[in-house]
């Protein structure tokens, strides 16, 4: 006779962004398993509402059980409830307590024709604050900030349509969370759904470390035009000043190489070029790597009106002139956006710096 060995589940799920919804739900779930013969599944299907009884939340659900933490295997599956879409589901994997980070990195993030949601759980008995910080190659898009108290929970939706970055094209972003406390570890992810089917990948945060003492990264602000926001990183505004009579044109050569950009002429600091109010600039841009090898690309700058550009190994500089005015003060970031030109690809940033004359 083969005995039987019941393991008691018990669920806590918490409901978060549901104000009709109970902050606390409680449901104990009895697996009968066969102890070192046989084991069993379980499936429980829409549990916010078949367990919790609390239909159009989103929240964690905490597993522990009489058999202590390796005796429990748990996983799970979204599916979106857009109709007509949502055919791949996300499969969400249950995490140890171990897994949590007082910092956690998540890349690959996307926006466009998906954007991605950003969430963070904290485990801890005592409330902490996570900090998420956007960036775009070494450039900081925004940062937020939201209080967690214990047990709880939060997500927010499209990151970069809420630091002012919603019309911004990317495929290869990433932020990083932050706990507050050392001592107070949280879970977090990212959930990039396809703004078409719906359908939904996650991206757990992986361990990471504070940032170094003095790290100050270049920041964006965003220039509005009727109200919306340009799609890229753009200086702030400052104070108009006189513009001056511009003198003679200033030819300024920028290649690119694998992997970084160069500039070359009155101005130029590697890959920063200082442009003065009033000076009119020729941009020759060029992609100095040999004939054959994959291509780079020059993002443009908007914000300076300078369009992008698509170069070819070994080809011919493509040009574009420029003035800058008093409103455009301050750094401008541009990059390569051919993500096929190589490993090097994500350090392929610049700067075109306007100042006063």
């Amino acid at each position: 006779m083969r005995s039987k060995q019941v393991l008691q589940v018990f669920l806590a799920a918490l409901c978060w962004l549901s104000p009709s919804a109970r902050p606390l739900c409680a449901e104990t779930v009895t697996l009968p398993v066969v102890a070192s013969v046989t084991r069993e599944a379980r499936a429980f299907d829409d549990i916010g509402v078949s367990l919790f009884g609390a239909p159009g939340s989103v929240g964690a659900v905490e597993f522990t059980s009489s058999g202590g933490g390796e005796s429990l295997v748990v996983s799970s599956q979204l599916r979106s409830p857009v109709t007509g879409g949502g055919f791949v589901g996300m499969f969400i994997p249950g995490l140890p307590s171990s897994a949590a980070r007082v910092v956690t990195v998540l890349t690959g993030l996307v926006n466009g024709d998906s954007r991605t949601n950003v969430g963070a759980y904290n485990p801890n008995e005592k409330a902490v604050t996570a900090t998420i910080r956007l960036y775009d190659g070494n450039v900081l898009l925004g940062t937020k900030s939201v209080g967690l108290a214990a047990h709880t929970g939060t997500q927010l939706n499209n990151i970069y349509d809420q630091v002012g970055f919603g019309s911004l094209v990317r495929s290869n972003g990433y932020a990083t969370v932050e706990s507050s406390d050392s001592g107070s570890p949280l879970f977090t992810y990212a959930a990039e759904a396809d703004n078409k089917s719906g359908d939904l990948i996650l991206i757990v945060g992986a361990q990471d470390v504070s940032a170094p003492p003095g790290f100050n990264p270049p920041t964006a602000t965003v220039t509005t035009t009727s109200g919306a926001p340009t799609s890229t990183p753009t200086p702030p505004s400052s104070t108009p000043t006189p513009t001056p009579t511009s003198p003679a044109v200033v030819i300024v050569s920028l290649v690119a190489t694998q992997f970084e950009w160069t500039f070359t002429g009155e101005g130029a600091n590697g890959s920063t070029l200082q442009a003065r109010v009033g000076q009119t600039y020729q941009l020759q841009i060029r992609d100095g790597d040999p004939p054959g090898t994959n291509a780079h690309g020059f993002s443009g700058i908007p914000s300076l009106g300078i369009s992008a550009q698509t170069l070819t190994a070994g080809g011919p500089a493509k040009t574009v002139t420029f003035m800058p005015n008093a409103g455009q003060l301050g750094d401008s970031f541009f990059s390569c956006d051919q993500s096929t030109c190589g490993s090097g690809h994500d350090s392929m940033l610049g700067t075109i710096r306007v100042v006063n004359p």
